[in-house]
This record gives C-alpha cells, sequence and structure tokens, in this order.
C-alpha cells in the first residue's frame, strides 16, 4: 500500500484516479457511502469501516506493519480530516500526511470562528449571528434580517442529524423557531444573510498550501449550475481566471495557517460587484477532477509534498466539469420554471472535457452509478427518492 484514502465519496474516486495513474497502489477506508468507488481499476483494496471514531483509528493503524515505510494518507471529508487531526501524533507513527492540527483545522471547519475570522481581517463577508444559547436569539433575529438562511457551525455534526446543508427562515417568527430547533439537537447556529444572485455567481479558489505554509499552486473556478438550486452542489463547472478571488482565498488560508488541500467559495454580489465569503472546506471538493484535468493535480501535489519530492505544476488549462446526476436534477426543476430548454442545457453540457464518474481509463464506477440511477427511473422513484447522484 502506497496511498490510504479516507472516505468513499466523487472526491475520493477522482483523488483514487490521481494517485493510480501515477504508479501508486492506493486503498480506500470508508463507512458505507458511495458504491461505485471500489469498482474503480485504480482501487486496489477496499477496507468498510462502521464509523469515523476511534476504532477506525485503531485499524488504520494495524493497516501498516512495524517497520514498514509509511504510505500516505489523504483525508477526503471534513470529518476525515478531524479525525485525523484529532489522532495526529498516533497516526503520524504509521502515515504520512499534510494537514493543520486540531485547533488549525477547527478554526475554519466551524463557520462561527471562520467568519469572525473574516471579520477580523476585512475579508468581505455575509452579515452573521452566532446562537449557542437561547438568550442570543433575540438579538440575532435583530442583526440578521430576514430572509436569511441558517447554517449550523460545525455541517458534520449537523448530518448526523438532520438532512441538507441549512435552513431556510422567510421571516422572523420562522427565524425564531428555527434557532430553537437548532439548540435542542445541541447545535450552535449562525444565521446568515441571504446574498443575491445566480449560481452561476458562485466562485472557488482550489489550492495546496505545502509544509512550510506556500501554496504551490492554484485554480479559480465557477459553477454554472447546482443541485439542490441555489444552496447545493456543483453540478456543471469550469476554471475561470479571477485574480480577485485567488487573492482573497489565499489572504483567508494564510491567516488562518492552513496546510494541505482547500477550497475557499465566494459569491459575487451583483449589487456591489464584491466577491463575498461563503465557506472554506479544509479538503478536496466534489468537483476536484475539474481542477486535476485544469493540470493541478492536487492528490498527487499532496503526495508529492508529504513525500519530501519536488513539485511543479503546469500551467492552467481551461476546462468544463460535468456531473450527470446532479446536473439532470438542477436541468428538471429549471425547465420547469421555465429557465432553461433542454437544448440550452445539452448546449452547457456538451463542451465538458472533465466528469464526476466518467472516465475513458476506469468506466466502471459511471456504469454502476449509471445503472443504479435508470433503476430508480425506470422504477418510478426517480422524484420520490433521493438516488444516487452521477
Amino acid at each position: 500500500m502506497d496511498a490510504l484514502i479516507l472516505r468513499a465519496s466523487v472526491n475520493s474516486l477522482s483523488a483514487a484516479r490521481s494517485l493510480g495513474r501515477a504508479g501508486l497502489e492506493v486503498v480506500v477506508a470508508s463507512p458505507p457511502e458511495d458504491p461505485a468507488v471500489p469498482y474503480s481499476r485504480y482501487v486496489s483494496k477496499f477496507i468498510a469501516l462502521d464509523a469515523l471514531d476511534e476504532a477506525a483509528v485503531e485499524r488504520l493503524l494495524a493497516l501498516v506493519p512495524e517497520g514498514a515505510q509509511r504510505p500516505f494518507l489523504f483525508a477526503t471529508g471534513d470529518e476525515d480530516v478531524l479525525l485525523v487531526a484529532r489522532h495526529r501524533e498516533r497516526l503520524a507513527e504509521k502515515y504520512v500526511f499534510v494537514i493543520p492540527d486540531y485547533e488549525g483545522v477547527m478554526a475554519v471547519v466551524d463557520k462561527a470562528r471562520l467568519y469572525a475570522t473574516a471579520e477580523a481581517y476585512g475579508i468581505p463577508h455575509p452579515r452573521f449571528a452566532v446562537v449557542k444559547a437561547a438568550e442570543a436569539i433575540d438579538a440575532a433575529v435583530e442583526q440578521v434580517r430576514t430572509p436569511c438562511y441558517v447554517k449550523p457551525a460545525l455541517g458534520h455534526e449537523w448530518r448526523r442529524k438532520r438532512r441538507g446543508k441549512l435552513e431556510r427562515a422567510t421571516d422572523a417568527a420562522e427565524l425564531r423557531r428555527i434557532l430553537r430547533d437548532f439548540l435542542e439537537l445541541r447545535q450552535t447556529a449562525v444565521p446568515l444573510e441571504i446574498i443575491p444572485g445566480e449560481d452561476s455567481d458562485l466562485y472557488g479558489l482550489c489550492t495546496y498550501i505545502d509544509r512550510a505554509g506556500e501554496p504551490l499552486g492554484w485554480r479559480t473556478k465557477r459553477k454554472l449550475r447546482q443541485y439542490p438550486i441555489g444552496i447545493g452542489d456543483g453540478s456543471l463547472q469550469e476554471i475561470v481566471d479571477e485574480p480577485e478571488v485567488a487573492a482573497l482565498g489565499l489572504r483567508l488560508l494564510a491567516v488562518t495557517g492552513h496546510r494541505g488541500a482547500a477550497t475557499v467559495e465566494f459569491r459575487k454580489d451583483p449589487r456591489d460587484g464584491r466577491f463575498v465569503l461563503m465557506e472554506i472546506n479544509v479538503r478536496t471538493v466534489s468537483g476536484q477532477e475539474l481542477v486535476t484535468r485544469s493540470g493541478l493535480d492536487v492528490p498527487l501535489v499532496a503526495y508529492r509534498d508529504a513525500m519530501g519530492l519536488p513539485v511543479s505544476p503546469p500551467p492552467p488549462r481551461q476546462v468544463r466539469w460535468f456531473r450527470f446526476g446532479l446536473d439532470f436534477r438542477a436541468f428538471r426543476d429549471l425547465r420547469k420554471a421555465g429557465r432553461l430548454t433542454t437544448l440550452r442545457w445539452l448546449a452547457s453540457v456538451l463542451p465538458s472535457r472533465s466528469f464526476a464518474y466518467f472516465a475513458w481509463d476506469d468506466p466502471l464506477p459511471f456504469l454502476v452509478r449509471f445503472g443504479n440511477w435508470l433503476e430508480r427511473h425506470l422504477r418510478g422513484q426517480f422524484r420520490r427518492q433521493p438516488g444516487p447522484n452521477l
């Protein structure tokens, strides 16, 4: 084993392909999540974990014999990064990896702390409040006008209790109810101003910060569509040149002391043209294959940095990335609303040269996902059940 990837997802599939194509033996360890990943020709072994917890750490440690060369460990989800950071000293005895310490990860993953840091360093951000107790609800309602979003401070903890990334409050009464609901679930709530605009106003910086704190390369990208519309994951994205997004994102990562892979997302506010901070992911994201195809192979860069090998990413290439299942759903909803025709949808996806699951040299993961999607569609359950997102 040369590399161990934590979590089975579209994100980790891209990482497995990157490392596997470089000749590395790749193992994936994950709780049940994405059934397509084990079918990749670049995954030599799949290890099923019950959860990402102390028992998982013990299993990971047992995989590497005493005295063996330490493999590269690559975490592809927030919960995975936190697990590695929490047990970094023990895991570093058997693996090599580059991530911040636990406090550094929490400073970014915790949205309440992230927005406070952005405020302190003059990074444009939405108006926000932090609600940890019932006494803070009145002030939050006064501070953040409705309609507004309410995000959990720690998204990975929220997803254990509820589906979705956030809640939307249409008026003050609903905001109060949602905040009380968060507190009942023992979640810190972060009410946020809604920045107007379209999904195509979302931009991101994808980068890798080396062990010395220097960015080894970066790309800026733009979402063209996402699903669910307005609050979802990117389904059609492309590489663009946005120096302001790069400058703001790199500055924020520098003040937080980040190390390793990261994606910083901004929304362009149509009212004044500012790029406003949305969030940071301390890892690669679902559209990583877009960044890889543009020339910045973050998983391979991370491997070479962790191993002390030289890194020199090539200049960026213009690429468009497409995720069929998510984008089909976005198209379906937009068409129903009269905002997108079938011909315009086809014209937007045909230039795509990078895909979430499909790869000519590794077709099985896509076939597995497409088969599952088609089965649900033919059964008439496509609208009623979440189903796989290709």
